[in-house]
């Protein structure tokens, strides 16, 4: 017997296919309760694989969102930390500019109550032509500071702000031909204005020879300058000489500033 099925299989296999297609024509046709049942049957089977694939599609769902929500997530905290790092770098820059600040007003021996505030810059740039008559410094507009503003350190004055870009400005030195400053001797109180040669020297102009200036007198800063307050040193009196068939005498001032090291600075700017 086995082997009859054996030998007749295929011939069985498309019989059994060609009455499974009827049965299910004429199920379509003439509904019964054996095609019904049939029908529940499959359904029931297929219930827990139609549960199993909408538990799987939400599950997927689900993790899509939750990936996407982590992405998000990530991509905001970097950004959080890369604020954090910026406030942290400006929060110590602040400081260090407040420290600076602080210690070069104590150097200066300057009180609080003065009209004028103080914007540390350092300097940045020189140009190898004028190398004691012009630097470039990191202060610019975006820190207040302005064309004009006195420039000093804690030996005294080193010139003024001639040129001011966003983020940087040019101090005009006080060796440059160009520069001049409301100036008195200290012990006499004899006016004049200290002015720039080009070298490591400066003068002190408009000084009579009825004047009382010695070498060695302390030459500092005029009540009637506008950009510095007064009595900022300036430098010292190297030599006294009266000029030839003239009323006036010719002086010179060793500066009381470095320039050729010259590296930090404290621009001046009144306050408002």
């Amino acid at each position: 017997m086995p082997e009859f099925f054996w030998k007749w299989r295929k011939e069985i296999a498309f019989s059994l296919l060609i009455l499974i297609s009827l049965g299910l024509l004429v199920a379509q046709r003439q509904p019964d309760i054996f095609t019904t049942g049939i029908r529940q049957g499959v359904a029931l089977v297929l219930l827990p694989l139609q549960k199993l694939s909408t538990a799987a599609i939400h599950r997927a769902r689900h993790t899509v969102s939750l990936l996407t929500s982590l992405g998000t997530l990530r991509s905001e905290n970097t950004a959080l930390k890369n604020q954090v790092e910026r406030l942290r770098l400006e929060i110590l820059r602040l400081k260090e500019g407040a420290a600076e600040n602080a210690a070069l007003r104590q150097q200066l021996g300057y009180k609080q109550k003065t009209r004028w505030k103080f914007i540390p810059a350092e300097v940045i740039a020189r140009d190898p032509a004028s190398w004691l008559e012009r630097v470039r410094v990191n202060r610019g507009y975006s820190d207040g500071v302005r064309a004009g503003a006195g420039v000093i350190t804690p030996l005294g004055v080193a010139g003024r702000i001639s040129e001011v870009n966003f983020y940087s400005a040019t101090v005009m030195l006080l060796p440059d031909p160009q520069s001049s400053v409301a100036a008195e001797d200290e012990r006499s109180r004899v006016p004049g204005t200290v002015k720039g040669n080009g070298s490591r020297s400066l003068a002190l102009l408009h000084v009579t020879g009825e004047d009382d200036v010695r070498a060695g007198d302390p030459v500092v800063t005029s009540s009637i300058s506008t950009i510095f307050p007064s009595g900022i040193p300036v430098g010292e009196v190297a030599g006294v000489a009266p000029r030839e068939n003239d009323l006036m005498l010719e002086i010179h001032l060793k500066p009381r500033v470095e320039f050729n090291t010259l590296d930090r600075v404290l621009i001046l700017e009144p306050e408002e």
